[in-house]
Parts: C-alpha cells; structure tokens; sequence
C-alpha cells in the first residue's frame, strides 16, 4: 500500500475554497488545486476519487461559511431583519460563493427547493415576529426572494446599493409581510368566534 499523502483532505477542500473565492467555479481544477497546495494531483485523488465529489465537498464547504455569515448579529434590527441583511453582504463580501451556491448549477441543487438554512431562519421568525407554520413558511419563501434579487443584483455587479437603503427596503417589505400575516391570522380568529 503506497504511504498516505501529507496533504490533508481538510487542507484540499480549503484550497479549493479559496480558488473558487479568488476565481469563481471556473478555477476549480486538479492542476490548478495542486499548485494552490504545491504538491502534485495525486493527493487531491487520494481523498476524492473524482473532482465531483470534490465540487461536492467544497459546495458543502461553501453553504458552511454561508451559514456562519448568515448568523451574524446585526446592530439595532431584529434577528429576522439581520438574516435578510446578512445575506446580501455575503453577495457583496463573497461574490464567488454567493454566485457558486445560489447561480450556479456546481451543487446542482434546486436553491430554493432546497430550503438552505430554512431550520434556522424558521426558529427566528417564530422568535422575533412570532409567526409559525404557513405564515412563517410564507414570509421566510418571500423574503427570500426579495432579497436574492438584491443579492443577485449586488453579487453580479449590476446594481449597487447602500446598507441604509437596502435596510429601509427590507423593512419595508418584511414590515408589510408581517401585517398581512396578522390580519389574516386576526379574521381567522374572529370567524372562530362567530363575532
């Protein structure tokens, strides 16, 4: 049996992280990775049999870093309004991942149906707005969109915005989404009382 490499798989899927963070998905390749980690291929083929699962490692490594930066308090907002902030300057801080996990096909993933960190976001809506079941699903779905379209937009350059104003978007549209959801929640109630 030949002698395991030194090179660790942690420190491959490292390498390969900061290759996609430098140069996006495209730059992900077994030579350059090598040169990245100054050793040869062989190495990178001795933990992964192919560079898919490697792709998949490093996707999976990438929603990582996603989830911590998603976590992030945010001064003077709830943490609700921190996870919509969060997430686009993550579009802004890390372009190439941003682009990697949520416009691209690399973890050929259906983003949305994937429900990427939906657990957690959940919990934070039922804490800080308290809503639960449909009415949460419903906000977590929409917000989402809202702000992946000015995530999408920040992360691919084609429109710029401050954090104050993206703040004041997000508020709104969250604010709005929220009183619906009492309303309908309020009629609800009243038709169950017969008043």
């Amino acid at each position: 049996m030949p002698p395991r490499p030194k090179v660790t798989r942690e420190q491959i899927v490292n390498g390969a992280l900061a290759l996609v963070r430098r140069g996006g998905e495209a730059a992900l390749t077994a030579k350059a990775l090598a040169a990245e980690l100054s050793c040869s291929t062989q190495p990178i083929f001795w933990h992964f049999s192919t560079m898919e699962e490697l792709r998949g490692a490093v996707y999976e490594a990438a929603l990582g870093v996603f989830g911590e930066h998603l976590r992030r308090p945010q001064e003077g907002v709830s943490p609700y309004m921190a996870v919509g902030l969060n997430y686009i300057s993550f579009a802004s801080e890390e372009r190439a991942l941003f682009r990697l996990l949520f416009m691209s096909d690399f973890g050929q993933t259906d983003v949305l149906g994937a429900h990427v960190e939906m657990e957690y976001i959940l919990g934070v809506i039922e804490e800080s707005e308290g809503l639960t079941g449909i009415a949460a699903e419903t906000l977590y779905r929409d917000m989402w969109l809202f702000s992946h379209g000015i995530a999408a937009m920040t992360a691919t350059g084609t429109a710029a915005f401050g954090k104050e104003e993206v703040r004041a978007m997000l508020s709104d549209v969250c604010r709005g989404l929220i009183a619906k959801f009492r309303q309908e929640q309020e009629k609800k109630q009243i038709k169950r009382s017969g008043t």
